[in-house]
């Protein structure tokens, strides 16, 4: 095997699980020929292949390529038992030196990213399925990492709506309280001085008499349309359209 760990750079790597040498240097020179660009790590079994992964895991974006047949299991126990791509870890492409249509079911229904016969004319093109399986899965982790960030919004926005209730109800409590205080404490007023009030003096104690109960009306009012207002849903349809577009472009990819 080769060596496991090396630095990360900006070339695609790719790691290839082939146990017969001359097929593993064959994919080596499709992928020179197509893309120079590629770095090709080799491991010679699944054990091999466990070890590098454990090690470049963190590395990632990289792809792994996988015999099916390996002398110590198949490549399929790479994906761990995984139902979907996310799943696996990291976009994995399963070879096999026979076509079935049984066994291609199994490997992608095990969170493969595609599944190639070893015959000259798919060889030859593998490192464009390789480049095809890495855009998928961008696209998939993007998706994944906004849904994310979008869970989590909405969690903060319940959270925020259940601490603002308890502020509107205070704020509104305190704000009814004075203006009734006002209310009462005018009335009484012009209750127990009416004899000695002047008319000129009465005017000011009406006009805030009537200026409270019209702060009562805005307060309420003004509580009964904060919380639609606070709340503006543009962030959630910003994070909808994204997974919408993010979701088309996996199924046009697929």
């Amino acid at each position: 095997m080769e060596e496991m760990a090396r630095e990360n750079s900006s070339e695609n790597t790719v790691l290839l699980v082939e146990d017969e040498e001359a097929h593993a240097e064959l994919i080596r020179r499709v992928f020179e020929e197509r893309k120079p660009s590629w770095r090709i790590e080799h491991a010679a079994s699944v054990k091999d292949a466990i070890k590098w992964l454990d090690l470049n895991i963190k590395k990632s974006p990289f792809l792994v390529i996988s015999d099916y047949n390996l002398p110590d299991g198949t490549g399929l126990e790479l994906a761990k038992n995984a139902k979907v791509p996310e799943e696996v870890g990291f976009p994995l492409i399963i070879l096999t030196g026979v076509g079935s249509e049984r066994l291609a079911v199994q490997v992608l229904k095990s969170g493969v990213m595609d599944y190639v016969v070893k015959n000259a004319e798919d060889i030859s093109l593998l490192p464009l399925t390789a480049i095809h399986a890495i855009r998928r899965w961008n696209l998939m982790m993007e998706r994944i990492n906004i849904e994310k960030e979008f869970r989590k919004y909405v969690d903060e926005l319940d959270d925020s709506i259940s601490n603002l209730d308890d502020i509107v109800d205070t704020i509104s409590r305190d704000l009814l309280s004075s203006t009734s205080s006002i209310q009462d404490f005018t009335r009484s007023f012009m209750e127990n001085y009416a004899d000695k009030l002047h008319d000129d003096d009465k005017y000011p104690l009406l006009k805030v008499k009537n200026s409270t109960q019209k702060a009562t009306i805005s307060i309420n009012n003004l509580i009964k349309f904060m919380i639609p207002v606070f709340f503006d849903g543009t962030l959630i349809n910003v994070y909808k359209t994204k997974l919408e577009i993010l979701r088309n472009n996996e199924k046009c990819e697929a």
